[in-house]
């Protein structure tokens, strides 16, 4: 019996790999993933990996670019959809970080979970990825702000000067107090979200749906920072 060609067997061979390696940490955590195991899950050499991953570091890489890439859009998307008050598209993103996360498990654990033995993530390439997905949050607050219906306050100085890598990172010149905003309120949806996704917020079905919870604390997180 004659082998089929590598590029007949998978005619996207690098979407394959990709997708066999989501599989993987999905199954076995991110530590566990092998590029000799995808090789023999897709029945290819380890080769024909290397040829577009030299090595696992450059594959973890490659999906975490991609799950940054997936959240943002996520954000994006839930944003541009609500065309209601600001609170209703603050409320939108913070939902679509939520329903993003309980979707793709896996991708969240690996951009936001437990470090990966010996991996060290090149900050030049995963960085501006993950900006990307914060550019939506400092958006729609900026938006508000813009209409008059959010005053980020004054900041001390020395806060200010703690701020100043994220206003450039994110290069943002407007008021440092909607960076401070933006990143406060990350903090908080992102802390839900790990809180539920890892079974900690509803430990028991007694405890009902995390629905209603999150919504409401998303509501008070707006009404603390004053937007109307």
């Amino acid at each position: 019996m004659v082998r089929p060609k590598r590029d007949q067997q998978h005619p996207n061979l690098q979407a394959a790999i990709k997708e066999t390696a989501r599989e993987q940490i999905a199954e076995r955590g991110a530590a566990a993933l092998s590029l000799r195991a995808i090789a023999r899950e897709l029945s290819i050499t380890a080769p024909a990996i290397y040829n577009y991953y030299p090595s696992r570091d450059d594959l973890v890489t490659a999906l975490i670019v991609d799950a940054y890439h997936s959240l943002a859009a996520a954000l994006a998307a839930a944003r541009d959809a609500e065309q209601g008050s600001h609170v209703e598209r603050i409320m939108a993103s913070a939902s679509a970080y939520r329903n993003w996360a309980l979707a793709y498990p896996a991708e969240y654990s690996l951009i936001f979970g437990t470090p990966i033995p010996g991996y060290e993530a090149p900050m030049e390439i995963t960085g501006p990825a993950a900006a990307a997905s914060m550019s939506v949050l400092i958006q729609v607050l900026d938006d508000a702000y813009q209409d008059g219906k959010l005053a980020p306050g004054e900041l001390a100085p020395a806060r200010v000067e703690m701020l100043q890598p994220w206003t450039e990172k994110m290069g943002y010149d407007g008021p440092p107090g909607i960076i401070h905003l933006a990143l406060a309120s990350w903090a908080q949806i992102h802390g839900l979200v790990s809180l539920e996704l890892f079974g900690h917020l509803a430990p028991a079905p007694e405890y009902g749906d995390v629905d209603p919870f999150f919504e409401i604390e998303i509501q008070s997180m707006m009404a603390r920072m004053g937007i109307e």
